[in-house]
């Protein structure tokens, strides 16, 4: 029998975007090209619904998406996005350790296609808490300090109020970098915030976690390994800014419940496009709440990621900023995925 949300085709591509140049996201490692992994998926009525995140980085090798999709897309073709958390919770029940790209890239499909079909905006199917959150801009790495203050400035005169720097991860570089943004952008009302990638030693964060407390940012993201709780609950305790994990390798229920009951993280940080879609993040988000703790969702890379984390953080609240990354023309990925149809 036809039903309108039943699934009726899945596709996944593998894009390389020409404007998006490599770039380095740490002072440590050489530029890297970031490529965009698609998964459109199409129902009886039509309708497409598509999610996307990115390769090319360490860890993540081009075209696992592809792979991941052809081993599960038979298990969901013919069934309904009406019932996708059933879906989900399925497919996660024999997937093993996360992360899980092409799993949560598919449950972002499914809640976009069944958001289109019903014509409600997904973000208000969550429960519209918010209609608007501050924008931050997320940078790449360089290696002079003068290159980050032309990055600032670039962003402050673009809009963002905050300013995520992705850091050189050298400590000595990096504390003359947080004093000089501070001293340039005085009386300015930007915030920032640093990410360090899982660079450093404890003795190193401690030492920049010091410096932050007494300067305009927010927290202090990924300094240690995620996977090390211990370390990261005694940072947490030793300084007053705010302490994140990465967000992309620690994923789960039980991993988020461990890290947040033993005080790890300050702040949670998770992404709908690796950690279960947006049917595994919203329980994240839940626990969150019920520990009183608020939620930084990782929306780095491409539109489509990054608008799936938005309508989680509209639609759930309690989460204070959404990230963009810049250059922003670098990310504009309609004519990549025009490309792909």
């Amino acid at each position: 029998m036809r039903n309108d949300f039943n699934i009726s085709r899945i596709r996944s591509y593998t894009v390389a975007p020409a404007q998006c140049r490599p770039a380095r996201y740490t002072g440590r490692e050489e530029p890297v090209q970031m490529n965009l992994e698609i998964v459109r998926i199409t129902l009886e009525n039509g309708v497409e619904g598509e999610a996307s995140f990115y390769s090319g980085l360490a860890g993540f090798e081009v075209g696992k998406v592809e792979n991941q999709i052809r081993g599960f897309s038979s298990a969901v073709l013919g069934e309904s996005v009406e019932h996708r958390e059933r879906l989900t919770e399925t497919l996660l029940a024999t997937a093993g350790e996360g992360p899980w790209e092409g799993l949560s890239m598919l449950d972002c499909a499914m809640w976009d296609a069944y958001g289109r079909s019903a014509g409600v905006p997904v973000y208000q199917l969550l429960g519209g808490r918010q209609s608007r959150i501050a924008a931050y801009a997320s940078t790449r790495a360089f290696l002079t300090v003068e290159e980050y203050l032309e990055e600032t400035r670039q962003c402050a005169a673009n809009g963002y109020r905050g300013i995520k720097f992705h850091m050189n991860t050298q400590p000595d570089f990096d504390l003359e970098l947080v004093h000089a943004a501070a001293r340039e952008t005085e009386g300015s009302g930007l915030r920032f915030m640093v990410g360090l990638e899982q660079q450093y030693s404890f003795d190193e964060a401690l030492r920049l976690g010091d410096a932050l407390d007494k300067l305009p940012f927010e927290w202090m993201e990924a300094p240690l390994p995620d996977e090390d709780l211990a370390a990261y609950a005694e940072l947490n305790k030793a300084v007053a800014i705010d302490i994140l994990p990465a967000g992309n390798s620690l994923v789960g229920l039980q991993h988020w419940c461990d890290g947040l009951q033993s005080g790890a993280w300050s702040r949670l940080r998770c992404d709908a496009a690796n950690a279960g879609g947006i049917t595994t993040v919203a329980k994240a988000m839940a626990l969150a709440h019920g520990y009183g703790v608020e939620v930084e969702l990782q929306a780095f890379g491409f539109q489509p990621a990054q608008h799936a984390n938005l309508h989680l953080g509209l639609g759930l609240g309690g989460t204070r900023w959404h990230e963009h990354p810049t250059p922003r023309e670098h990310f504009n990925l309609e004519n990549a995925m025009l490309k792909a149809k």
